[in-house]
């Protein structure tokens, strides 16, 4: 897999391209390219694509993200030497962009009025008040999944923890990434979606018991088990802990929503008191008339 490291391969032929135009950048100023008084930097590509995606192959998103901004850019200018900017249709199809993204940048900017954060108090109080609203869909389970390197390894893990050592020890020791295996173990997952990306270890949990641990299966070039800890039946309550992110979430999203529309109501209320803001019935469109602010 190609990544960040190889990039000033290509960004050393960029700077010699441009050298003669005497440009300073910083690491993410990185000109990548040049068109008239346009340009394309490092750090535009970064903001303007998926994190994971980017470190997947850095290279080749920069390399396609350039070679696309290079033909937008030099179809924009022939478009505007054209005069096709100027063309009403065009023209309006721009407005109607423009006006989109000012609406969302007012929504952002007011959603960020709402800068006080829902505490945890607040998130546990609506589940409390709500808890017959949080249902269990299907069974979820709590489960520990070792992967070692090497058979080894896997039968000394499975040995320790019959022996009632710890998880957190066995994992420690024997896993190839301690910390995430340990994080999942603490996780309710719903049992359909469980190890979902190692099928023989999905299929155990299937048809497991509480406390049971799997056979070791090799699966690439780890070695796998899985064990079941805990289980819990559709129909049930979800522990407040499983549930309390996506509460905080919903309720912050609540807040923001009821925070715009009271702006929108506002601006409503002004236009009209400036007599700025005129409404037509429609059955008669001669005829004005008064909307309540509820009414939109």
């Amino acid at each position: 897999m190609r990544q960040l490291k190889y990039i000033p391969a290509i960004i050393a032929l960029t700077f010699l391209g441009l050298s003669c135009n005497g440009r300073t950048t910083s690491d993410d100023d990185t000109v990548l390219a040049v068109l008239g008084p346009h340009t394309l930097t490092l750090e535009d590509v970064k903001r303007n694509t998926p994190s994971e995606l980017f470190a997947q192959d850095s290279l080749r998103i920069i390399e396609q993200y350039r070679n696309n901004w290079i033909r937008k850019q030099l179809k924009a200018r022939e478009a505007r030497r054209l005069g096709l900017d100027q063309a009403e249709l065009v023209r309006e199809r721009i407005q109607r962009a423009e006006e989109t993204i000012l609406v969302d940048a007012f929504n952002e900017a007011v959603y960020r009025q709402i800068s006080d954060p829902v505490s945890r108090s607040e998130a546990q109080s609506y589940y409390e008040a709500n808890k017959d609203k949080f249902i269990l869909a299907e069974q979820t389970i709590r489960y520990r999944h070792m992967i070692a390197s090497s058979l080894e390894n896997a039968q000394n893990a499975r040995n320790a923890l019959q022996r009632g050592v710890s998880w957190n020890d066995v994992a420690n020791r024997y896993s190839v990434n301690a910390q995430h295996a340990v994080a999942l173990s603490g996780q309710f997952h719903p049992v359909s979606d469980a190890a979902s990306g190692y099928p023989q270890m999905h299929s155990f949990l299937q048809r497991m018991g509480v406390t049971e641990i799997s056979p070791i299966r090799r699966i690439n070039d780890h070695f796998h088990f899985v064990q079941l800890i805990e289980n819990r039946d559709p129909g049930e309550h979800p522990e407040m802990e499983w549930i309390i992110d996506q509460i905080t979430e919903w309720l912050t999203l609540d807040r923001r929503r009821k925070h715009l529309r009271s702006v929108e109501q506002n601006l409503f209320l002004q236009a009209e008191a400036n007599n700025e803001l005129i409404i037509y019935d429609i059955n008669s469109p001669d005829r004005r008339i008064e909307l309540q602010e509820s009414d939109l």
